[in-house]
């Protein structure tokens, strides 16, 4: 046996490095040190194995901060300074001071800059909230999005600061090694230093005796959420397992760690000595020790972490907590607590740090229970859910045919077989158009229109095939080609049609300028009561008409009967036409039924290069402005679509059309009469450019062309 002075054994632990002095026995003591790297035992293994375990933590869903590189967890604010060297680089990080929040760090103007993401409670309806993140104004679902906006769009993070962010700092490490080796020490000393009141509540580490292999638990603060980390499942974590140790998140990335009440801790427990052994005891075997009473989950203190396979556990698991640290959740009586915790799952045989990001991932995609507001919620996801999967998914229908058939339409007031231009057709449609208001035609062209263009009154099969819930969406996409050749059809056809309306009458030059009152009268209804700007488009294009604009005794005559129709044609009309085909002007979103298409369908259906028939609209000095003005307007009326057909449901509301006058509206009635039930199936380019012609005839034998001497 060794006599106490024969051995001298002193061992020194600290953070950072340990040493241990071995004396030599029966000789003279030389004192050897044998030191230990802290840093090297964390950072110990395969770079294979840490590059696996990175890159599946960015593998996580897109909407969880760890699954992008410019998170770098629990790090304390010196290590962030020193890895951000530029203007506009950046990182996310832990609070220490506030845990549960996140902070952006960036360097502008050559000074670091930390900004805390605040949260925010955005109530949706009475039965369901969520949380939004935010620095100043603009409230984001998740960190992510909010650091996508403020990056993409090269927004400053604050007004008074000004900073701005684009060049993130990625990590090149897996969380577990950035906080294992920055994050415990660091979060006590940082958060010491901003909130003294804590440093008292604060409670030590478990340490690890090495050299007799016992536990000592020093409190049941904060700290237990620490020390149980070496509880995984129901195995021992011995001592021959310290280096596949792995360390869990913190209380807000992670819902296996649940935080109880904050019910005062008996006195009773405080003194009770812990066994010693030389494992950590995380199995699931009854506790041995009679002197140590079994704790019951109300008198768990506040921040304890405990596990599904802890033998403390109770027989009914308890609440989850809320994901929202800052916001105090009502404790939830028991019976609640027992019909709305989930049961424990089976904990895996290997919970390697890998699997547990994995099932962490599932837990947090599941509804948080513990709220009623949540509950209520998880209920009616419930329904919706069994509701989507009996609609069994249908795939756009790509259209090949025109929803034109002039041959197959039943007209009241065509007959089976009409040549074109026929005069007894020609003749009731003028009395019909002569005898009815300006606002009520008006109202007649826009369900016509709305019928064509799939705005108002579609069927949800008619939606499903489409893919979509409107026609203004349709008319954007790729499978919405024949819709988009149809409106041009319509368009095009109609204002044919109000030409030959001008043309056709071969009376006295009074019936002509009346007649063309009444189409800007009605064009006039339709920009303002009725909002159809399609339309109104139309109308224009053919009072625009060269056969048209050529009728000198006719414009005159209008100038003289009607005085105030051709001002408002010279003054308001023409201006807001051409504003409008130039994209200069806007119309406002609540007065809009229909809006201008043609610029888009014209462009999305031109061949891709196009250097003759140029559009009026498209000048050299601005042609690329205003092609950009035009697709942004398509943007925002497929975004729109929903507003665009309530306005035409408040106009169209209680309206009883005319039968009569709604066929005169009608595209199929028009191709049948313009050119006869066999030609209106001829090809377009062929029919429109015989018409071109009539017009011209028709024009020229009203007013014949006057032969100017040139002086």
């Amino acid at each position: 046996m060794q006599t106490a002075s024969a051995v001298h054994t002193v061992c020194t632990l600290s953070t950072a490095t340990m040493s241990v002095r071995i004396p030599v026995l029966k000789e003279p003591v030389l004192p050897v040190y044998v030191q230990f790297s802290r840093d090297k035992y964390i950072m110990e293994g395969p770079p294979e194995k840490l590059r696996k375990e990175l890159e599946d933590e960015l593998k996580l869903g897109s909407e969880e901060p760890r699954s992008h590189a410019w998170y770098h967890g629990a790090i304390p604010r010196q290590v962030a300074e020193n890895l951000i060297q530029r203007d506009g680089d950046f990182l996310i990080r832990d609070s220490l001071s506030s845990p549960g929040n996140y902070v952006l760090t960036c360097q502008w103007k050559n000074s670091p800059q930390h900004f805390k993401i605040n949260k925010k409670v955005v109530a949706m309806n009475e039965a369901y909230s969520r949380v939004q993140y935010l620095f100043e104004k603009e409230g984001f679902d998740s960190v992510p999005a909010l650091v996508r906006y403020y990056v993409g769009n090269r927004k400053p993070v604050t007004e008074a600061v000004g900073a701005i962010v684009f060049q993130p700092i990625n990590r090149a490490l897996p969380l577990r090694c950035l906080e294992e080796k920055y994050g415990v020490a660091c979060v006590r000393v940082e958060a010491g230093l901003t909130l003294p009141e804590r440093k008292s509540q604060t409670s030590k580490r478990l340490s690890l005796n090495i050299m007799n292999g016992h536990t000592q638990d020093h409190s049941l603060g904060r700290g237990n959420l620490l020390r149980n980390k070496d509880k995984c499942g129901s195995q021992p974590a011995c001592l021959n397992h310290v280096q596949e140790r792995r360390r869990p998140l913190k209380t807000h990335q992670s819902e296996s760690f649940l935080p109880l009440g904050s019910r005062p801790q008996p006195q009773l427990m405080e003194h009770q000595p812990s066994p010693k052994s030389p494992v950590f005891r995380t199995g699931s075997e009854p506790a041995l020790s009679p002197t140590v009473p079994r704790r019951m989950d109300f008198e768990t203190q506040a921040g304890e972490a405990i596990r599904g396979s802890d033998s403390q556990l109770c027989p009914k698991p308890p609440p989850k907590p809320s994901k929202v640290p800052s916001i105090r959740m009502p404790h939830s009586p028991p019976e609640l607590d027992r019909l709305q915790a989930p049961a424990p799952g089976p904990q895996p045989n290997n919970n390697s740090y890998v699997e547990r990001l994995r099932t962490e991932e599932s837990q947090r995609s599941r509804l948080d229970r513990s709220s009623y507001h949540h509950a209520i919620e998880a209920l009616e996801n419930g329904k919706e859910t069994v509701e989507e999967k009996e609609r069994s998914f249908q795939r756009p229908v790509f259209e090949t045919a025109s929803a034109f058939r002039p041959g197959e339409f039943e007209s009241r007031l065509l007959p089976a077989e009409n040549k074109p231009l026929e005069m007894s057709v020609l003749k009731r449609a003028k009395e019909l158009l002569v005898h009815k208001d300006h606002h009520i035609i008006a109202k007649h062209i826009l369900m016509a229109d709305c019928q064509v263009a799939r705005v108002h009154g579609i069927s949800e099969e008619a939606k499903g095939q489409m893919g979509v819930s409107s026609g203004l969406e349709l008319v954007t996409l790729p499978h919405g080609r024949q819709l988009r050749q149809d409106l041009m059809e319509r368009h095009h056809t109609m204002a044919i049609g109000v030409a030959v309306d001008i043309l056709g009458c071969t009376g006295s030059l009074e019936e002509r300028s009346a007649t063309l009152n009444r189409i800007i009268m009605v064009a006039l209804e339709l920009k303002d009561s009725m909002g159809d700007l399609y339309a109104f488009s139309s109308i224009m294009k053919a009072l625009d008409m060269p056969q048209i604009t050529r009728l000198d005794q006719t414009w005159t005559m209008l100038r003289r009967k009607y005085t105030q129709t051709a001002i408002i044609y010279e003054k308001s009309l023409k201006p807001f036409y051409k504003g409008l085909y130039e994209g200069t002007v806007d119309m406002p979103l609540t007065g809009t039924t229909v809006p201008l298409l043609m610029p888009l369908l014209m462009l999305m259906e031109r061949p891709a290069v196009a250097f003759e028939g140029m559009e009026l609209w498209e000048s050299n000095d601005q042609g690329c402005e205003i092609l950009l003005r035009h697709l942004e307007e398509a943007r925002s009326v497929a975004h729109n679509a929903d507003s665009y057909t309530a306005n035409t449901e408040r106009v169209l509301q209680d309206f009883q059309a005319d039968e009569d006058l709604l066929e005169i509206c009608k595209t199929d009635f028009q191709l049948r009469l313009l050119w006869g039930s066999r030609g209106a199936a001829v090809n377009q380019t062929e029919r429109y450019d015989k018409f071109t012609l009539i017009l011209t005839a028709l024009s020229r034998k009203l007013e014949p062309a006057v032969k100017h001497t040139e002086l």
